[in-house]
């Protein structure tokens, strides 16, 4: 029972500090072009769509819940970018983190799935 809002939970984290105008995304310089800040949009949006995965795992159609989870997760990564340029003033719209959001939703839905494979293949065959 504490799975399935857990990931309501880590929204309105989410929520709070990406709209939060004391945070500040850090700009520095990852791995080329990559920021430390593009890492957490996506390792964040990532999590969250394992959270949303993990809450609706008693239904057994993978590839459904991947297609609600992928586009409510994207939405609202899409949606807090927006929610910065119109509610803070010193935060803004971005283009790269709404698409690091995407991409961390998209590969947290993957990994979901890998471990998934994995568990079923080798873990629940012994």
């Amino acid at each position: 029972m504490f799975l399935k809002w857990l990931w309501l939970v880590f929204l309105i984290v989410l929520a709070f500090l990406s709209l939060n105008p004391w945070f500040l995304p850090d700009p520095k310089q990852a791995v080329g072009f990559i920021t430390w800040d593009l890492l957490d949009h996506a390792a964040a949006y990532g999590l969250l769509s394992v959270l949303m995965m993990l809450a609706f795992s008693n239904q057994e159609r993978f590839w459904v819940k991947a297609g609600v989870v992928i586009p409510a997760s994207s939405l609202i990564g899409v949606l807090l970018e927006y929610c910065q340029y119109w509610f803070t003033s010193n935060r803004q719209f971005s283009f790269f983190d709404a698409t690091a959001n995407v991409c961390g939703t998209v590969l947290g839905v993957l990994v979901f799935w890998f471990v998934l494979i994995y568990r079923r293949r080798f873990v629940c065959s012994r």
